[in-house]
Protein backbone atom coordinates (compact mmCIF):
# COMPACT_ATOMS: atom_id res chain seq x y z
CA UNK A 1 0.00 0.00 0.00
CA UNK A 2 2.89 2.81 0.02
CA UNK A 3 4.10 4.70 2.57
CA UNK A 4 1.76 5.82 5.91
CA UNK A 5 -0.59 8.84 5.71
CA UNK A 6 -0.29 11.12 8.22
CA UNK A 7 -4.02 11.90 9.58
CA UNK A 8 -4.08 15.73 8.98
CA UNK A 9 -3.19 14.58 4.98
CA UNK A 10 -5.56 11.52 5.01
CA UNK A 11 -8.74 13.42 6.46
CA UNK A 12 -7.76 16.33 3.34
CA UNK A 13 -7.72 13.73 0.49
CA UNK A 14 -11.07 12.07 1.76
CA UNK A 15 -12.60 15.45 2.18
CA UNK A 16 -13.27 15.37 5.84
CA UNK A 17 -12.12 17.33 8.83
CA UNK A 18 -9.71 15.89 11.39
CA UNK A 19 -11.93 16.21 13.92
CA UNK A 20 -14.78 13.74 11.77
CA UNK A 21 -11.92 11.48 10.88
CA UNK A 22 -10.92 11.28 14.63
CA UNK A 23 -14.38 10.44 15.67
CA UNK A 24 -15.18 7.73 12.91
CA UNK A 25 -11.69 6.23 13.83
CA UNK A 26 -12.83 5.81 17.68
CA UNK A 27 -16.39 4.81 17.11
CA UNK A 28 -18.02 7.80 17.77
CA UNK A 29 -19.20 8.59 14.42
CA UNK A 30 -19.92 6.19 10.60
CA UNK A 31 -18.84 8.05 7.60
CA UNK A 32 -20.92 8.41 4.87
CA UNK A 33 -21.04 6.29 2.28
CA UNK A 34 -19.29 8.69 -0.56
CA UNK A 35 -16.54 9.32 2.83
CA UNK A 36 -16.42 5.38 2.71
CA UNK A 37 -15.80 4.61 -0.78
CA UNK A 38 -13.37 7.65 -1.35
CA UNK A 39 -11.48 6.01 1.91
CA UNK A 40 -11.35 2.83 -0.32
CA UNK A 41 -10.10 3.68 -2.91
CA UNK A 42 -7.15 5.65 -1.50
CA UNK A 43 -5.95 1.81 0.30
CA UNK A 44 -7.15 0.17 -2.84
CA UNK A 45 -9.85 -1.80 -0.98
CA UNK A 46 -12.58 -3.47 -2.01
CA UNK A 47 -16.11 -4.16 -0.40
CA UNK A 48 -14.81 -7.90 0.30
CA UNK A 49 -12.34 -6.85 2.52
CA UNK A 50 -14.00 -4.24 4.12
CA UNK A 51 -17.85 -5.91 5.15
CA UNK A 52 -18.99 -9.45 5.30
CA UNK A 53 -22.03 -10.81 3.70
CA UNK A 54 -24.83 -10.65 6.40
CA UNK A 55 -28.24 -9.60 6.98
CA UNK A 56 -28.55 -5.35 6.81
CA UNK A 57 -29.41 -4.99 9.92
CA UNK A 58 -27.20 -1.51 9.82
CA UNK A 59 -25.18 -0.26 12.77
CA UNK A 60 -25.95 -1.24 16.32
CA UNK A 61 -27.67 1.40 18.53
CA UNK A 62 -25.86 3.02 21.74
CA UNK A 63 -26.91 0.26 24.20
CA UNK A 64 -27.74 2.28 27.27
CA UNK A 65 -25.52 3.17 30.54
CA UNK A 66 -27.40 5.32 32.64
CA UNK A 67 -31.48 6.03 33.05
CA UNK A 68 -31.32 8.68 30.92
CA UNK A 69 -29.48 6.58 28.53
CA UNK A 70 -32.57 4.43 28.58
CA UNK A 71 -35.02 7.01 28.32
CA UNK A 72 -33.72 8.32 25.11
CA UNK A 73 -33.08 4.98 23.20
CA UNK A 74 -37.05 5.09 24.20
CA UNK A 75 -37.75 8.26 22.61
CA UNK A 76 -36.02 7.12 19.41
CA UNK A 77 -38.14 4.54 19.30
CA UNK A 78 -40.87 6.36 19.79
CA UNK A 79 -40.16 8.63 17.24
CA UNK A 80 -39.42 6.19 14.30
CA UNK A 81 -43.08 4.22 15.24
CA UNK A 82 -44.68 7.51 15.66
CA UNK A 83 -43.24 9.23 12.31
CA UNK A 84 -43.96 5.66 10.59
CA UNK A 85 -47.58 5.38 12.05
CA UNK A 86 -47.74 9.22 10.36
CA UNK A 87 -46.75 7.80 7.00
CA UNK A 88 -43.73 10.25 6.62
CA UNK A 89 -40.28 9.90 5.28
CA UNK A 90 -37.14 10.97 6.86
CA UNK A 91 -37.76 14.04 4.62
CA UNK A 92 -40.99 14.83 5.46
CA UNK A 93 -40.06 14.97 8.97
CA UNK A 94 -37.12 17.08 8.70
CA UNK A 95 -39.38 19.76 6.25
CA UNK A 96 -41.65 19.65 9.04
CA UNK A 97 -39.13 19.92 12.23
CA UNK A 98 -35.94 21.71 10.96
CA UNK A 99 -34.38 18.83 12.10
CA UNK A 100 -31.79 17.10 9.31
CA UNK A 101 -32.84 14.11 7.80
CA UNK A 102 -29.35 12.35 8.27
CA UNK A 103 -29.63 13.47 12.12
CA UNK A 104 -33.49 11.83 12.51
CA UNK A 105 -32.21 8.92 11.04
CA UNK A 106 -29.24 8.62 13.67
CA UNK A 107 -31.66 9.54 15.89
CA UNK A 108 -34.13 7.01 15.55
CA UNK A 109 -31.62 4.03 15.20
CA UNK A 110 -30.41 5.23 18.59
CA UNK A 111 -26.90 6.23 17.13
CA UNK A 112 -26.46 9.34 18.96
CA UNK A 113 -24.73 9.76 22.74
CA UNK A 114 -26.16 13.42 23.02
CA UNK A 115 -28.00 15.57 20.50
CA UNK A 116 -29.45 19.25 20.72
CA UNK A 117 -32.79 17.82 20.01
CA UNK A 118 -32.64 16.33 23.53
CA UNK A 119 -33.44 18.63 26.56
CA UNK A 120 -34.11 18.03 30.21
CA UNK A 121 -38.10 17.75 31.59
CA UNK A 122 -39.18 21.37 32.36
CA UNK A 123 -40.44 20.01 35.66
CA UNK A 124 -36.84 18.66 36.16
CA UNK A 125 -34.88 21.84 37.09
CA UNK A 126 -34.63 21.41 40.45
CA UNK A 127 -33.32 17.69 40.32
CA UNK A 128 -29.81 16.29 40.41
CA UNK A 129 -29.01 15.43 37.06
CA UNK A 130 -28.93 11.53 37.39
CA UNK A 131 -32.67 11.90 37.71
CA UNK A 132 -33.59 13.79 35.47
CA UNK A 133 -35.74 13.14 32.96
CA UNK A 134 -35.03 13.47 28.96
CA UNK A 135 -37.54 14.51 26.22
CA UNK A 136 -37.21 15.90 23.12
CA UNK A 137 -36.80 20.13 22.93
CA UNK A 138 -38.11 20.21 19.14
CA UNK A 139 -42.27 20.20 20.22
CA UNK A 140 -43.14 18.32 16.83
CA UNK A 141 -40.81 15.52 17.94
CA UNK A 142 -41.54 14.99 21.24
CA UNK A 143 -45.47 14.57 20.06
CA UNK A 144 -44.92 12.28 17.23
CA UNK A 145 -43.09 10.21 19.85
CA UNK A 146 -45.66 10.95 22.42
CA UNK A 147 -48.01 9.57 20.62
CA UNK A 148 -49.67 13.11 20.84
CA UNK A 149 -49.50 14.24 16.93
CA UNK A 150 -52.74 14.54 15.44
CA UNK A 151 -52.27 14.90 11.54
CA UNK A 152 -54.59 17.92 10.08
CA UNK A 153 -56.97 17.10 7.95
CA UNK A 154 -54.87 18.37 5.04
CA UNK A 155 -51.92 16.13 5.98
CA UNK A 156 -54.61 12.84 5.60
CA UNK A 157 -55.27 13.81 1.86
CA UNK A 158 -53.11 14.14 -1.28
CA UNK A 159 -54.56 18.02 -1.55
CA UNK A 160 -50.70 19.47 -0.52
Amino acid sequence: MGEPIAPKVFAVQVGIGRVALSRIENGQAWPRSETLKRMMAIFELDWAQVAEVGPNAGPHPLMPDTPQDGQQVYLCESLRWGRRRLGWTLAELARRSGVSASQLSRIERGQVARSAVFTWHPEDGNIVREDRRIVFGNLLLAAIAGGNYVAPHSDLGDDR
